[in-house]
């Protein structure tokens, strides 16, 4: 027998098998993505799964990063990480607000509209992409000084 289908018969079972994608943003759920960055200095990624890919710009403390990946049935069109020590994190989701809240609910058993864990660092906060009526952005933001959200909306 082929040791590849072998492999994947074996691994189906398993919780730990996962993309690069999901093991990168498995902390998204209560915004725990403190190793999720990217160097200003030398775009050396801070977790290795960030290896996996490349941004396509990287200006005024975030990197910005395209891709076609699921978290589950969630479709992620991209993400926005920090080059810098304010938290920011950002998936967009490629779907509208309301399937967005479905899918994080059958996903995540959450529909992250809760501001107040939002702004606790608790969470992340679901929000309708403001550039396009067909996507979302699912925001966790957080700094020491207690703001939560940045001056600028988070668009790609």
């Amino acid at each position: 027998m082929d040791k590849v289908p072998m492999i994947l018969l074996l691994c189906l079972p398993l919780a730990g098998c996962s993309s690069p994608f999901e093991r990168l943003w498995a902390g998204v759920a209560e915004c725990h993505l403190d190793s999720l960055y990217l160097d200003a200095n030398t775009l050396k990624p801070g977790n290795a799964e960030l290896a996996h890919f490349t941004p396509y710009k990287v200006a005024n403390g975030f990197a910005w990063y395209r891709t076609r990946e699921t978290l589950g049935e969630v479709p992620i069109s991209g993400f926005l990480i920090p080059t810098s020590t304010f938290e920011v994190h950002a998936l967009f989701i490629d779907a509208p607000i309301a399937n967005a809240r479905h899918l994080m609910v059958a996903r995540y058993g959450n529909d992250f509209s809760d501001e107040a864990r939002h702004n606790a660092g608790e969470a992340p906060l679901l929000l309708r992409d403001p550039n396009n009526p067909k996507q979302s952005i699912l925001d966790c933001t957080r700094d020491e000084s207690g703001e939560t959200t940045p001056d600028e909306p988070l668009t790609e």
